[in-house]
């Protein structure tokens, strides 16, 4: 039996502006902005789908130290959907038709928790968290949220490091109750492909509530192209690798190589969420 690993719970109270541009959460970047919106808009119903699946798979697990990291994967997991909620209602701004994806995102989640196997919802956990873990990698090398607009970047930033600490949770729970490879493979690409196209879909629509001034300020698709073309072209060379490793038979996020400056921003917000200094 393996110990709990180091997972801290951090519960913090992260200073928002009344309203935040959703055009400018990562400032002179609108599509990317948009994006990371419609992320942020995702995690209060992915969330506590993944707190439930986890809570559930408990039940088959005798390993205490795997049983005190679901645990925290838990309490983890709920202090980023609550900080998202926050979040969520300073970038709104009023955009009509935004409940009718959420209320479908959370039919979703709740149908699978009440009529999908354990092991779909916890193989969809996991594909999950081996994309966030590698999107997290990928942010924190390219230097991503150094383009954040102040009011949302230590929210972002935190959560990302959480999903790097907590990031063997999912796939070890799901080695321990089910540890069938291609189901992991096959259902964790479902999983990322629903929330993907969820999350696209939701930043057109954002996009479409603000074509005007996406078209007047922003320089339209020409603009969009310009912007994007930089960040595409690391994706392709650095994000796509990361991600295509996952699927591999013998893939363990615990071979992830971390960043240097991890364990500075770990130690940052555990500082702070004990009252410390940032």
């Amino acid at each position: 039996m393996a110990p709990a690993q180091d997972i801290t719970v951090r519960k913090l109270h992260f200073e928002l502006p009344d309203r935040l541009d959703p055009l400018e959460v990562v400032v002179g970047f609108p599509e990317e902005s948009l994006v990371n919106v419609a992320l942020s808009l995702l995690l209060p119903y992915l969330e506590p789908y993944l707190i439930r699946s986890m809570h559930q798979a408990k039940a088959s697990v005798k390993d205490p130290g795997l049983a005190a990291d679901i645990d925290n994967f838990s309490g983890q997991e709920g202090q980023h959907y609550r900080q998202h909620k926050r979040f969520n209602d300073v970038v709104r701004q009023g955009v009509p038709g935004l409940e009718a994806f959420e209320e479908r995102l959370s039919s979703d989640y709740h149908r699978f928790s009440e009529q999908r196997s354990l092991r779909f919802n916890l193989a969809y956990a996991e594909g999950f968290e081996a994309y966030t873990s590698a999107m997290a990698l990928f942010s924190l090398e390219v230097g991503l949220l150094e383009r954040f607009h102040p009011g949302a970047k230590a929210l972002f930033q935190w959560h990302l490091v959480e999903e790097l600490e907590h990031r063997t949770v999912a796939f070890d729970v799901y080695q321990y109750v089910v540890g069938n490879y291609l189901y992991r493979v096959v259902v964790g690409l479902y999983a990322q492909w629903h929330m993907s196209r969820w999350i696209m879909n939701v930043a057109d629509h954002l996009l479409r509530a603000n074509e005007r001034r996406w078209r007047e300020e922003f320089g339209g698709f020409k603009g969009m192209w310009t912007r994007t073309r930089p960040l595409l072209w690391k994706m392709l060379r650095t994000l796509l690798p990361r991600v295509l490793k996952t699927y591999l038979p013998w893939y363990d996020p615990r071979g992830a190589r971390l960043p240097a400056e991890l364990s500075e921003l770990t130690a940052r917000y555990s500082a702070l969420a004990k009252g410390g200094a940032p």
